[in-house]
This record gives C-alpha cells, sequence and structure tokens, in this order.
C-alpha cells in the first residue's frame, strides 16, 4: 500500500506538476551524503520518514457489527486511519535549480488538497486521501538534527503529510440472537382449572440510518405501543424489551428534533431493524 501511495505522488507530480521524468528524477530514497553523492540529474526526493496513527480519527468502537446471511451478525474491525509524513527536497549542481523544482513541487502540493481520485493507485483506489504541504506543526522541529541524523547538510525541504486509511481486514461471524422465549403457566388445581401456558418473548432489534443501514442511531425512544413499553438505543442503535407475547404491534420511533415515526412489527421475526 506504501509503494502505491509513493507511485500515486510520483504520477502527481508529473501530470499535475509538469515535472518531466525523461530530465527530472523522482525518488523516494533516504537522502543521506553518500546517496546525494551519487546523483547525476536533477532530482526531487520524497523521504517517508515517520508513519503514527492518527489519534483525532480514531474510532473508539472496538467492532462494528452489520446483519448477516441465516441470522447471522458481522463483526469487523473499524478502519485503521495513520499519518504518513514526507520530506521533500530537491536535489541539482545549482541551488536556483533546486529552489525552481522546490517551488514547483510545493506549488502542486498545494493545488491538490486531495490525492486527485484518478490518479490513485492500487490498494488506494476508491479512498480520499487528504494530504498537507508545508504545515506549521510539522514533525520535525529540529531541521539540524533530522539532517545530522543522515550525515547529511541542512537542505530546504517540505514537510508533506497525509491520511491514510487501512482496512484491517478482520470479519467475524456470530450468531445472532433476535428473540429468546420464556414459558409460564400454572397446573391443574382442585377447582378443575385446566392447564395454561403463555409463551413471552424477549426481543432486541436496531434502529439505523435508512441511507446508511450499518450506522446505528443512539439515543432513540423506542416505544412498543400495545404494551406501553419504552426502550433507548445504546450507542450502536440497538434496543431490547422483554416479556412480549406473540402478535402484530406498533413501534413509535422518537428522535429528538424529528417527527414521530411509526413502524410495523411481527413476533417473532426473522429482524426487528428499522431504518429512519
Amino acid at each position: 500500500m506504501f509503494a502505491d501511495l509513493d507511485e500515486t505522488i510520483r504520477q502527481m507530480l508529473i501530470q499535475r506538476g509538469h515535472l518531466d521524468s525523461g530530465e527530472v528524477d523522482i525518488v523516494f530514497d533516504m537522502p543521506t551524503r553518500d546517496w546525494a553523492a551519487g546523483i547525476t540529474r536533477p532530482t526531487v526526493n520524497l523521504y517517508l520518514y515517520d508513519i503514527r496513527e492518527n489519534l483525532d480519527l480514531k474510532d473508539p468502537t472496538p467492532w462494528r457489527v452489520r446483519p448477516g446471511p441465516n441470522n447471522t451478525a458481522v463483526k469487523s474491525r473499524p478502519d485503521f486511519r495513520v499519518d504518513l509524513s514526507y520530506n521533500i527536497t530537491a536535489f541539482a549542481s545549482e541551488v536556483e535549480d533546486e529552489h525552481r523544482l522546490l517551488a514547483r513541487v510545493l506549488l502542486t502540493l498545494l493545488q491538490n488538497p486531495m490525492l486527485p481520485a484518478d490518479l490513485l493507485q492500487g490498494q488506494l483506489v476508491n479512498q480520499e486521501i487528504p494530504a498537507f504541504a508545508a504545515h506549521p506543526a510539522g514533525i520535525i522541529q529540529s531541521p539540524a538534527d533530522y539532517w545530522g541524523a543522515l550525515d547529511n547538510d541542512i537542505k530546504p525541504a517540505i514537510d508533506y503529510r497525509l491520511i491514510l486509511r487501512l482496512d484491517l481486514q478482520q470479519e467475524i461471524s456470530v450468531g445472532l440472537v433476535l428473540s429468546s422465549q420464556l414459558r409460564v403457566g400454572y397446573q391443574a388445581n382442585g377447582n378443575g382449572l385446566a392447564n395454561a401456558e403463555e409463551l413471552l418473548l424477549q426481543i432486541g432489534g436496531r434502529i439505523h440510518q435508512k441511507e446508511n443501514p450499518e450506522q446505528g442511531i443512539s439515543g432513540v425512544t423506542v416505544t412498543l405501543l400495545e404494551r406501553g413499553l419504552d426502550a433507548l438505543t445504546d450507542g450502536q442503535g440497538r434496543f431490547r424489551f422483554s416479556r412480549v407475547p406473540r402478535g402484530r404491534y406498533t413501534l413509535a420511533i422518537s428522535v429528538p428534533g424529528m417527527e414521530e415515526q411509526r413502524a410495523e412489527l411481527a413476533v417473532p421475526s426473522n429482524s426487528y431493524e428499522v431504518g429512519i
């Protein structure tokens, strides 16, 4: 995936920045003194020097749950967001040529705050990748320390940060319990009462966005009108009612700032999900 990102940036500099790959090399090497001594023509170097989790975009939910086939549920890990930081420098025989290269690269980066969708390579296709160039709060606080670690002279450089989404590709299929049964009754006594038994169910459902069924809605008041039962959805939009007899019911759904909505449901059922 990182190689796909490198190639995407390369193509952006060539196609959007009009850097002629026949005249200017675009590389991703560590810019040490020995490496720089071997350069034979103008070069733009993008060195990936830092990879770390983006905590601002971290999903606090350890698992996401969506309905699967045959009354199952599928648990998946949320996407992992990482910041990737490049240090971009230009190398040429003349300082003026280095500055021209850096200026053209910086202008290209600033003109593309999102990596162009038509240039995305490999696993990056269909991602939205924001990018930040020359941000004042860059990770490198001391250029002297950075270049000293590379055993090279200090050079002007552009700090370039991108936010990448990593699909952890972890899914677990589990059983989905929609209802459980409780039977209550009494035996015949001396008055000749016949045996009686009542089947009561505990049902669990979910309120989600109609356009995005995987996005549950929390804090929704759900009322089973015929039984006078109320429930409040949790962080994933789930609700539960206990001791519900078989039958048909009306579910009243109240969301702050919206008109009350109603849905008909049968108990038992294969699903108690409602999209609003």
